[in-house]
């Protein structure tokens, strides 16, 4: 009896069951339009066909400390390079805050990313320059509401240039 009535519930919750989306397979790629996790949707990579990951590597490193960047964190399993700060100089030179229509006393917060990795013979690299502006004011409420900064193009453009060479 006891095993009859475990089948009946069995058999009445079944058709209560649904699983909704689609149905993954195996491994999947993500879509090749999507950015790299962390990275701005602007992010593009680019293939250097003569040079190692790890030469690459050395050389963006060596980029940061010559721009002025500390960088926080520097992976080269992953190829990772990150910096993260909010030097108005630098800030002002690689982000783009003008959607703002205040302009004084804005502070600006720059964010670094790049990432080198093997492409068999070459190398990929992919930088994204990110950041938000606004105002807090000491109590530490927003006078002026965070905005998402774009990159101005420099940073990508310097190090690309250095890198082909």
């Amino acid at each position: 009896m006891r095993n009859v009535l475990i089948t009946l519930c069995a058999v009445s919750l079944a058709g209560c069951i649904n699983v909704y989306g689609p149905v993954k397979t195996g491994m999947q790629d993500a879509p090749s339009d999507m950015p790299s996790a962390g990275m701005s949707a602007g992010a593009q990579a680019a293939k250097i066909g003569n040079r190692k990951p790890d030469e690459l590597f050395n050389a963006v490193t060596q980029h940061y400390r010559e721009k002025g960047l500390n960088s926080t964190v520097e992976d080269s399993g992953t190829g990772i390079i990150a910096a993260a700060g909010d030097d108005p100089e630098l800030s002002a030179q690689y982000l783009d805050c003008s959607m703002l229509s205040q302009t004084q006393n804005i502070q600006e917060h720059y964010r670094i990313v790049t990432q080198v990795w093997s492409a068999g013979e070459g190398s990929n690299i992919a930088v994204s320059v990110t950041g938000v502006a606004g105002l807090t004011a000491p109590d530490g409420n927003d006078k002026v509401k965070p905005v998402e900064c774009k990159s101005t193009g420099v940073f990508e453009r310097d190090l690309l240039e250095r890198l082909k060479k």
